[in-house]
């Protein structure tokens, strides 16, 4: 009879362990949440990341904290996320970084794949060729291209983040151009803005409204199809150069071992927030097509676009950044 008292007394307490800790996983978010961007304000990344980061906390009813982390090529934001602990509280609000800098780089100091998890896809996007038209006179992508082959050596691109898009262009197209890198986007735009960089290969977030203003031009856009909010930009396709080819997604990532209950929390809300009719009408606005996925679904497109970057490292044969 004792012994089944003790068996019975040990039940309860599991139980009641069981349901403490349900609940206090229920509470999530009972304080405010830290959104790591890996960037300078001004740019891409930032305008997506202090949009979700608005929403989520009136989502969540909790504050949401947007913490700027800039600083090679946004590793050291995507470090200090690695790093914190898995309990959704630090999330990191990212774009193409989070998939080109762990084929990019030789020395990263985590593990992109097995430290930082996907929460949610907010959306995909292409990028756009740019040209500050006061100083580069060029109408389209082809009488650019001609005009690189003419200067070999004489023409830069402003990178404000990865450099692999414009790698990408450079090789395929065997042109001879340098790659200068900034802090971040709003950094490179400002490079090419005041004419020290001479074309960039970007998202349209930092630049649409340079671009309605006639501060910056657009030779075209690497996707399969057009880009609504600039209908009159061509593929690089229709341009001339159907081989390249170049696109990503913004998405919010947060320490791996996070619990289950926590990222499906998360992701719920980030999907609510990426169907509302003035989230899509802002993420269109910035050149991207709003998203849902499921976390399973995230995890598979953050895993498989690594893959596919590092085979396109190898077989481009671009070199790798200490």
């Amino acid at each position: 009879m004792r012994r089944s008292m003790n068996i019975l007394r040990a039940g309860l307490v599991s139980l009641a362990l069981c349901l403490g800790m349900s609940a206090a996983q229920a509470e999530y978010p009972d304080h405010a949440i830290k959104a790591i961007v890996p960037f300078p304000p001004g740019g891409g990344t930032d305008i997506f990341g202090r949009l979700i980061g608005q929403q989520l906390a009136m989502t969540l009813n909790q504050s949401v904290v947007i913490e700027n982390r800039s600083g090679a090529d946004g590793n050291i934001g995507m470090e200090a996320t690695a790093r914190s602990a898995p309990d959704g509280y630090t999330l990191l609000m990212n774009s193409s970084a989070a998939t080109v800098n762990p084929v990019m780089y030789s020395k990263l100091r985590f593990d992109a794949v097995n430290d930082l998890v996907p929460v949610a896809v907010v959306c995909e996007y292409y990028n756009v060729i740019v040209i500050n038209p006061e100083k580069t006179r060029v109408r389209n992508l082809a009488e650019f291209v001609d005009l690189i082959r003419k200067n070999p050596g004489k023409l830069n691109a402003a990178a404000g983040g990865s450099r692999l898009p414009i790698d990408m262009f450079r090789l395929q197209n065997s042109l001879d151009v340098a790659v200068i890198p900034y802090r971040g986007g709003g950094d490179a735009i400002l490079a090419l803005l005041q004419g020290e960089a001479d074309f960039m290969i970007v998202n349209t977030p930092g630049i649409i409204g340079h671009m309605k203003a006639g501060k910056l031009r657009a030779l075209a856009v690497t996707a399969p199809q057009r880009q609504w909010d600039i209908p009159d930009v061509p593929t690089t396709r229709e341009a001339g150069m159907p081989d390249y080819n170049y696109g990503s997604f913004f998405a919010v990532y947060t320490r791996a071992g996070t619990p289950p209950e926590v990222l499906r929390k998360l992701n719920a809300a980030i999907n609510t927030i990426t169907a509302k009719p003035e989230v899509i009408r802002t993420l269109r606005e910035g050149g991207a097509e709003p998203v849902q996925r499921s976390t399973e679904e995230a995890l598979r497109k953050y895993q498989g676009e690594i893959a596919r970057l590092k085979d396109i490292v190898v077989r481009a044969k671009l070199p790798m950044v200490d």
